[in-house]
C-alpha cells in the first residue's frame, strides 16, 4: 500500500474499525484492508502525521457544544425563497408553479416590500376588482438561462455557506478559548489511538510485565518447564524478534518496573520461603478486595537491578547492577502494597526508587545516572516513620519538582495519603556582602488532606486522584517546610468513609505474579496543575466519566480506568481527551512508558502456540501517543 491509498483510507479507518468490531459485519476484505493500513502507517510518518492532524480535528469538533440556529434563521430564509420567486413571477415564464402553501404569507409580505419600485408588483398587489382583456403583442419567449429548481437550490446553497462560515468561526473561538475540559464523546469516533500487534516465538511466552522504549519492548515471561524458568528478554519491532537479556534462566519472578532510553530497572522477587510464617498485622486493612487477599503472604527475598541495555550486543554484554536488596515481609507493610519496591520514575540523568527496608521503614533515594550506564551517586531524599509508606515517586524531566505519596492506615483500617514535594528554590539573597544567585532543594507537604492518591507528572503538568470532590480551584500548600518526614494525621471521617475501591481495575503487572499496591486500585477524581512558574497554583478537576482508578502516566498523556473498566486518556499537549475505545479489553495487564502503553491479553492455552510449530508465542499489543512517536514495527 502506498501513501496515496492509505490517505484515502484513513477518512474511512475509524469506520472500517467500528464495522470491523460488530461480529455481523466482519468480513476478512475489510480486515485485511486494515492490516494493510496500519502496517503503512507503522512504517511512513507522513501518513501517520496525517493521521493525527484528522484525529485532533475530529476530537476538537466532537468536544463542541450542538449548534443551535438562530431563532431569525428560518425567517430569513423564507424571504429569501419568496424574493427568488418573485422575481420567477415578475418575469412572467410559462410554466411557472404557485407559490407553495407555507411561501405564501412570505410571498405577499416581499409584493408589498416590492410595490411603489416595481409598477408590475405594484398592480399585482393592488386590491382593485376585475380588469379588462388588454392585447398584448405576441413576443419571442427567450430560454431561461436557469430553471427554477435550480435556482432554489443555488440560494438554500447560498445559505447553507453562510452557516457553515458561522461555523468556522465557533471552531476558532473554541481553539483559543479556555476553560473546563469537557468530556469525551465517543460516538462516531471509537478510538483514536492506532494498536499493534507482536507476536514472537520465544519458549518464554507467558508474559508477566513489559515496558515499551522506542523500538523496543522489555518483558518478562516465564516457560511451561517445572520449576518455571523466568526470562527478560527485548522484543525488536521491527523484527518482530525477541532476544534474552540474561545468561541464563531465572527460578524467581523477574518484574520489569520501567525502562527509558534503554536503561532497565527490574526487580527478582523471591517466592515466600515455605518454612516462615508471617505473623497477622495487630491493625485491620479495611479495603482487602479479593484480588488482593489471593496475593500468597510470607518473607520474601529481593534485588532491585539497573542496567544499560545494548540492542547490538547478546545477553553476555549486560552488566547488571544491584541497586536495593533485602527481605520484604508483608505484615509490616500492612496490606498498602506487596511489592518492597512501590513505586521508580526515571529522570533525565537520574532514577527515583521508593523502598521499604526488612524493618518495614520506607525510604526515596535518588540515583545519579551517566551516560555509560554506571550509578555515580545514590541520596536518600525522605524516610518515613512507621506506619507510613511511599509510593508513587514522580518529577519534572529534569527534576527540579520531585513529589510522591506517603500513605498509612488510621485506627479504624482506612487508608489515607498525602503527597509531599520537593523542589529547587531559589535562595534569597543577603543585606551584606557578595551574592551568587543559586537554588536550594527544600521539602514540604504539597497536600495534606488525606485524600491525595496517585501523584503523576507529565512534562509540566501534576495530575493526582483525590477521593473529595470538592477541590476544584483550590490552591496547593506552597509554603516549604523544615521536617522532610510526615507525623500521622487523621482526615476527616466522611472522607475515609467515602472511600472506594475499582477491583476490577487492570493492573500494570500480571496481578496473579504481582498484585498491585492498594492505592492503584483507588477511585477518585482525576485533578491536574500547572507546573510552570506563570501558574496561579490551583487545581483543575477533569470532567470525566466517573470516578477514575490505575492512573498512570507516559511522556505526554495520562491513562486512566474509569469505574465503568471503560478506558480514558488525556492527552496534555493538545489539552484534550483521547478517545481510547475497547482497544485495551480484555487486557491482562497495562503498562504506561515513555510514548506508549504495552499489554498482554489474558492467558488463552488454545491460542499460545502456534498451529505451525511447536515453539509457543509471546503476544504483546501497544499503541504509540501521539501517533507520530518514534519506533516502527508490524500489526
Amino acid at each position: 500500500m502506498n501513501c496515496t491509498e492509505a490517505r484515502g483510507l484513513l477518512a474511512v479507518y475509524r469506520d472500517l474499525k467500528e464495522a470491523e468490531a460488530q461480529p455481523s459485519l466482519q468480513n476478512e476484505e475489510r480486515w485485511a484492508t486494515i492490516q494493510e493500513l496500519e502496517q503503512h502507517l507503522e512504517s511512513c510518518p507522513d501518513c501517520r502525521q496525517t493521521m493525527a492532524d484528522f484525529t485532533l480535528v475530529g476530537a476538537r469538533l466532537q468536544r463542541l457544544p450542538a449548534i443551535e440556529p438562530p431563532p431569525e434563521m428560518r425567517e430569513r430564509l423564507m424571504r429569501a425563497l419568496a424574493a427568488e420567486h418573485a422575481r420567477f413571477l415578475r418575469r412572467g415564464l410559462p410554466g411557472t408553479p404557485p407559490p407553495p402553501d407555507f411561501l405564501k404569507p412570505y410571498m405577499q409580505e416581499q409584493l408589498e416590500q416590492e410595490a411603489g419600485r416595481d409598477p408590475l408588483a405594484t398592480l399585482s398587489t393592488a386590491k382593485t376588482g376585475p380588469l379588462p382583456v388588454i392585447q398584448i403583442p405576441p413576443r419571442v419567449q427567450r430560454r431561461p438561462r436557469m430553471p427554477q429548481l435550480a435556482a432554489l437550490a443555488v440560494a438554500a446553497t447560498f445559505l447553507l455557506a453562510l452557516l457553515t462560515g458561522g461555523l468556522t468561526s465557533v471552531l476558532l473561538l473554541a481553539q483559543h478559548s479556555s476553560g473546563s475540559i469537557p468530556p469525551p464523546a465517543a460516538i462516531n469516533h471509537p478510538t483514536n489511538v492506532v494498536m499493534m500487534r507482536y507476536a514472537t516465538a520465544t519458549i518464554y511466552h507467558n508474559v508477566v510485565s513489559a515496558a515499551a522504549d522506542g523500538n523496543a519492548v522489555y518483558y518478562s515471561a516465564f516457560n511451561d518447564s517445572a520449576p518455571a524458568g523466568w526470562m527478560l528478554l527485548r522484543l525488536d519491532r521491527q523484527t518482530q524478534l525477541s532476544q534474552p537479556l540474561l545468561p541464563s534462566a531465572q527460578s524467581s519472578p523477574l518484574i520489569i518496573l520501567g525502562s527509558s532510553h534503554n536503561r532497565l530497572v527490574w526487580l527478582q522477587y523471591d517466592p515466600p520461603a515455605a518454612d516462615t510464617t508471617v505473623a497477622p498485622s495487630a491493625k485491620k486493612n479495611q479495603h482487602n478486595s479479593p484480588l488482593r487477599d489471593s496475593a500468597t503472604e510470607g518473607l520474601r527475598s529481593w534485588k532491585l537491578f539497573y542496567a544499560l541495555v545494548d540492542p547490538t550486543t547478546g545477553p553476555e554484554s549486560l552488566h547488571a547492577q544491584q541497586l536495593l536488596g533485602g527481605v520484604f515481609n508483608p505484615a509490616l507493610a500492612e496490606g498498602i502494597v506487596h511489592t518492597p519496591v512501590p513505586g521508580i520514575w526515571f529522570l533525565e540523568n537520574g532514577l527515583l526508587v521508593a523502598s521499604l527496608d526488612q524493618h518495614g521503614l520506607s525510604h526515596l533515594w535518588l540515583y545519579s545516572l551517566q551516560e555509560n550506564g554506571q550509578i555515580a551517586s545514590r541520596s536518600e531524599l525522605a524516610s518515613a516513620p512507621a506506619g507510613h509508606i511511599y509510593t508513587s515517586p514522580t518529577a519534572t524531566a529534569d527534576g527540579s519538582d520531585i513529589f510522591w505519596a506517603d500513605e498509612w492506615l488510621d485506627s479504624a483500617g482506612l487508608l489515607h495519603s498525602n503527597i509531599w514535594t520537593r523542589q529547587e528554590i531559589e535562595v534569597s539573597a543577603p543585606t551584606r556582602g557578595r551574592w551568587l544567585p543559586h537554588t536550594q532543594p527544600q521539602t514540604w507537604l504539597f497536600r495534606a488532606d488525606g485524600t491525595s492518591f496517585r501523584p503523576v507528572v507529565v512534562g509540566h503538568t501534576f495530575f493526582m486522584l483525590n477521593t473529595n470532590d470538592g477541590l476544584d480551584g483550590t490552591s496547593a500548600l506552597a509554603t516549604p517546610t523544615p521536617v522532610a518526614s510526615p507525623s500521622p494525621q487523621p482526615a476527616s471521617q466522611s472522607a475515609a468513609s467515602a472511600l472506594s475501591l475499582n477491583a476490577s481495575a487492570t493492573p500494570s503487572a500480571n496481578a496473579s505474579i504481582y498484585p498491585p499496591s492498594l492505592d492503584f486500585l483507588i477511585s477518585g477524581s482525576l485533578y491536574m496543575l500547572s507546573l510552570e512558574p506563570t501558574s496561579d497554583g490551583t487545581f483543575s478537576q477533569l470532567n470525566t466519566i466517573s470516578h477514575v482508578s490505575a492512573l498512570q502516566g507516559g511522556a505526554t498523556f495520562v491513562l486512566w480506568q474509569d469505574d465503568n473498566n471503560t478506558y480514558g486518556m488525556f492527552d496534555v499537549e493538545s489539552n484534550s481527551f483521547v478517545q481510547v475505545g475497547s482497544v485495551l479489553n480484555g487486557a491482562a495487564f497495562v503498562a504506561v512508558n515513555s510514548n506508549s502503553a504495552v499489554w498482554s491479553d489474558a492467558p488463552n492455552p488454545s491460542t499460545s502456540r502456534s498451529s505451525a510449530s511447536i515453539t509457543p508465542l509471546a503476544t504483546l499489543r501497544m499503541f504509540n501517543w501521539p501517533l507520530t512517536a518514534s519506533g516502527g514495527g508490524h500489526s
